[in-house]
């Protein structure tokens, strides 16, 4: 058994080498080095850092709505939803054109969103205009000039914006109803319904068959004068004239004949020699020609009569004979618009005025001219009667009489359809994407071809109801 001074020794051994321990370091000699007190705290902050500038790139990357989106605003979302905001409310809209005409110009813009960015946006009744255009055409693909009307077995087959393959047309014998009609030089001319036969027979265009077609065809051509028998007022009367001419009266043909000129036919009338054409010639010959006498002379046989200044029979009547539009032809008409724009008959058009300068309702002050075109038979992929519109495409036009006035605006889409703009001034066409030179000037009768839709107004795009 240890005695006590075994013990003390013992315990004051382990207390030696447990200071020994504490004092000599780790074994082997190597010092542990005492740990750096601020690394935890400056990793704590850089960790913060990291977390804020993180949180800050996701909110710049998410979607946010700009400032004054809910006024005057067209706001579309992802899932193709539609809206109009005005003041701070979303009415659901029906087509976009609807839409544009809604809210000013000056503050209008089309707005891109998340459905979750509005979910909570006060919502109000759907506005626009049933059967408006879903969008009106842009003004790149407006065609107000070069369409082609051309007649079709059930009707007129009307195209805008698409090149037909028209060749030029002297003229076309037609036949609407129980009428014959003339078609030459852009004019439309009635054959005498009392002397028809002898007429086409004057004209050379007696084994000519008329083509049938309609009223709406034939009403975009100008009317010309009918073509009946000439006659001359006083015709058979005595007039004073070198005896060597003869018996001369009025009435007379006098043909004359002379180096470099070729044959020229005059007429005499009570106040000289009138020029008479050739295709006024036959029509004479029906009229007080039927007793007159011919006379061959010279330029200086005639050189003492007076020159009457102006022709015998209408001046819109054609100076030289016609020929027939072969049969395996179809007539067309082509329309030319007046107006600030240019184009081709394929539809091609390019801007003359790109400013809006003048109000709508006296910008395209130039008259629209028609021709006569013609097409190939029609064949089994030949379009039929109706209206045909290039995709995309569209007009812009003002309805207007050869004789002024304001005019009815409207706009055609792609569909064929006309819709009225009874207030076309400066602010509606900005509305609508447009300038008041992008209007062109038509006939009544053209756009009398197309399908009337629904007006297109501003109060009608504010609508709540169902107008």
């Amino acid at each position: 058994m240890a005695s006590k001074r075994d013990l003390v020794e013992a315990q004051a051994y382990s207390r030696r080498r447990l200071l020994t321990a504490f004092s000599s370091g780790a074994p082997g000699g190597q010092e542990l080095e005492p740990t750096k007190p601020m690394r935890g705290v400056v990793a704590g902050l850089l960790l913060t850092v990291v977390v804020v500038l993180g949180s800050l790139a996701w909110g710049l990357l998410q979607p946010t709505l700009p400032d004054g989106w809910d006024q005057g605003k067209l706001v579309v979302t992802d899932n193709g939803a539609r809206y109009v905001a005005i003041d701070g409310v979303l009415h659901p809209v029906r087509n976009a054109t609807s839409a544009y005409l809604a809210v000013p110009s000056s503050t209008f813009a089309v707005i891109q969103v998340d459905a979750d960015d509005i979910a909570d946006a006060p919502r109000g009744p759907e506005i626009g205009i049933v059967d408006a255009p879903d969008a009106p055409p842009a003004r790149a693909a407006l065609v107000g000039t070069g369409w082609t009307a051309c007649v079709a077995e059930d009707g007129v087959s009307t195209s805008v914006g698409i090149d037909v393959g028209a060749v030029p047309a002297s003229s076309a014998l037609v036949r609407v109803d129980d009428a014959t009609y003339l078609v030459v030089d852009g004019l439309r001319h009635l054959v005498d319904p009392e002397q028809e036969t002898a007429v086409l027979r004057a004209l050379g265009l007696d084994t000519t068959t008329p083509v049938e077609t309609t009223a709406a065809w034939l009403n975009l051509l100008p009317a010309g004068s009918d073509l009946t028998p000439l006659t001359v007022d006083g015709a058979g009367e005595r007039v004073d004239a070198p005896d060597e001419l003869g018996d001369v009266r009025i009435g007379t043909v006098v043909r004359q004949s002379g180096v470099g000129q070729g044959e020229r036919t005059f007429v005499v009338v009570e106040d000289g020699l009138a020029p008479l054409s050739e295709f006024a010639l036959g029509l004479y010959e029906l009229g007080s020609g039927q007793d007159a006498t011919e006379i061959d002379v010279t330029a200086a046989q005639i050189a003492g009569l007076p020159n009457a200044g102006r022709p015998v029979g209408p001046a819109d009547w054609p100076t030289e004979p016609v020929e027939p539009l072969p049969a395996d032809l179809v007539p067309c008409v082509l329309l030319t618009s007046g107006g600030a724009r240019t184009g081709t008959a394929s539809g091609t058009e390019t801007d003359a005025t790109t400013d809006a300068t003048t109000d709508a309702t006296t910008d395209a002050t130039t008259d629209a001219t028609v021709q006569l075109v013609a097409v190939p038979a029609p064949t089994d992929t030949s379009p039929g009667a109706g209206i045909h519109v290039a995709p995309g495409a569209g007009a812009l036009v003002v309805a207007r009489t050869t004789t002024g006035g304001a005019g009815v605006h409207g706009l055609v889409d792609e569909t064929g359809r006309l819709f009225a703009l009874p207030t076309a001034d400066d602010e509606t066409l900005a509305r609508l994407g447009y300038v008041p030179a992008d209007v062109r000037a038509v006939p009544p009768a053209w756009t009398a071809l197309f399908p009337a839709g629904p007006d297109l107004t501003t109060e009608a795009a504010l609508d709540l109801g169902t107008s």
